[in-house]
């Protein structure tokens, strides 16, 4: 491993991290994936457990949507700030099947991309503890130590890639390592988290916010059978987060603000969450690339980090495909970072503005809670703040002049950079498929719509890149974006419109 120069190295075995792995596999990168833990024992199994609706479509896109649905729990509403005004992602269902919010536990989002990894052919080492990155012209070296999964001696490790990226959460060592700046705002206030088994039933997911505190909790198909808590009361909102977590604390709390004793047992990684909100200004730095929490820190309201860094690694993974395999410039890999900063900074603001909701306990900021739901029951304001939450709101409307094929040119600005809907085709020789059937490989998408083509012959956008579909009839859903004048529409890997011809 040491003499083996990898395409791309990713630290950190999370779910970013390794979905990552899998988008530059499908490209045909050879990719080590470094993770600091030996094992998960021990781990809390839920951690980030809401998979919001634009990633639902993601993972439909490369064929793994089945296998969340068969274990989550769906819920077609979800919360804003713990406002009793829920957001409505129901309201999507004219545009999308997944117009919903999927409760599904990190372990089990883990093991789904640690499967479907290995399958495709990632390299994946445990128990690494990265202590230094030495970058070049033409590579990263990573230098650290590695250790037993029994915890004996510890030994030198060293690895070497074209490309590093650091995909190891809020405490990334990449980031620190490599000098990346994350200013911010500090924690203002605190709460409790942590996983537990419950001596008495509760309704499920139940969510609630009274002046006593708030409470958060689900109970997900985890082997512990433990539910998922997050509380917070005013009186331990100063609390810092260094300061450990007793049941008897925890047990006390929730029954502070449900009025009732849970009678909590068999705890596991009972701890403290805050509302310190940091962003790093850069995405880039040479050959080296951050994504997920690694690049920003936030409340974790609603659930949205999993998802922005699910985005993310869908953005980076095909660009640094087409670089190293040599069909695109490098000053495509700067616009990971003028397309997905902004999301991450949005996102970071967001959440910031939910922490007054989430932590009201005074008179203005309870008079701040109750106009915001007020606007909330306003259809058009549900629907907005909806379509921000869930990732329906991106797009990328920026021409990527500087791999622009030949002969194709930017769309319409009407549906310039949209997502592009996974609507029912009938194809060339009759049959009946889903958008999402071709997108699966991670290749460029480009359809051909036949009662415009005039015999024009089947040529690839992109040689060796580009999956070619012939399109006889949109049969379903909202597919305005598919039967304008175009004669020929190029989707990105990552499933949003690129160039169209006419």
């Amino acid at each position: 491993m040491e003499n083996q120069l990898y395409d791309v190295i990713i630290v950190g075995r999370g779910p970013v991290g390794l979905f990552l792995a899998c988008e530059l596999r499908l490209t045909g990168l050879s990719v080590l994936v470094v993770e600091r833990r030996s094992s998960s024992e021990g781990v809390a199994e839920t951690r980030a457990f809401v998979v919001h609706c634009r990633t639902l479509e993601i993972l439909a896109f490369r064929g793994l949507l089945g296998k969340f649905l068969q274990e989550g729990t769906k819920s077609p509403w979800w919360h804003y700030g713990v406002l009793d005004t829920r957001l409505d992602f129901s309201r999507f269902g004219h545009e999308t099947k997944q117009n919903f919010v999927l409760l599904s536990p990190q372990f089990r989002t883990e093991e789904i991309f640690l499967e479907r990894a290995k399958e495709l052919g990632v390299d994946i080492v445990l128990g690494i503890r990265v202590e230094s990155v030495e970058p070049s012209t033409t590579s990263v070296t990573i230098y650290g130590t590695s250790s037993s999964p029994d915890g004996g001696a510890r030994s030198s490790f060293k690895a070497r890639g074209k490309y590093l990226v650091g995909a190891d959460g809020v405490r990334s060592t990449i980031r620190k390592a490599t000098g990346f700046e994350f200013p911010g705002t500090p924690a203002t206030h605190t709460g409790l988290t942590g996983e537990a088994t419950l001596g008495v039933p509760m309704p499920y997911p139940y969510i609630a916010k009274n002046e006593a505190g708030l409470v958060i909790a689900v109970q997900l198909n985890i082997p512990s059978g433990r539910a998922r808590l997050n509380v917070f009361t005013p009186a331990r909102a100063n609390v810092p987060d260094s300061t450990p977590v007793t049941l008897e604390d925890f047990n006390e709390a929730l029954q502070e603000v449900t009025g009732v004793d849970y009678k909590l047992s068999n705890p596991c990684m009972l701890g403290r969450f805050n509302n310190e909100a940091r962003c790093v200004d850069t995405y880039r730095k040479g050959r080296i690339f951050l994504a997920g929490d690694a690049g920003h820190q936030h409340l974790p309201a609603g659930g949205q980090g999993l998802n922005v860094g699910i985005q993310e690694a869908t953005n980076l993974g095909w660009k640094l495909g087409a670089v190293i395999r040599g069909y695109a410039p490098d000053s495509l890999l700067d616009t990971y970072e003028t397309e997905r900063l902004p999301i991450a900074q949005g996102v970071v603001q967001s959440t910031t503005a939910q922490s007054v909701l989430f932590f009201a306990h005074s008179g203005p900021e309870l008079a701040i809670r109750s106009v915001v739901n007020t606007l909330l029951k306003i259809p058009t304001a549900n629907h907005d703040i909806a379509v921000g939450v869930s990732g329906f709101g991106v797009s990328y409307p920026k021409l990527l002049d500087m791999i622009l094929p030949a002969g194709w040119e930017a769309l319409p600005e009407a549906i310039a950079g949209k997502r592009a809907l996974d609507v029912k085709l009938r194809v060339g020789n009759g049959e009946e498929k889903q958008l999402s059937d071709y997108m699966r490989g991670g290749k460029w998408v480009q359809l051909r719509f036949l009662d415009k083509l005039a015999g024009r012959p089947p040529l690839p956008a992109f040689e060796g890149a580009t999956e070619v579909v012939d399109v006889a009839e949109v049969l379903e859903g909202k597919g305005s974006m598919y039967r304008g004048a175009l004669s020929e529409l190029l989707i990105r890997p990552d499933g949003y419109l690129g160039f169209g011809k006419r």
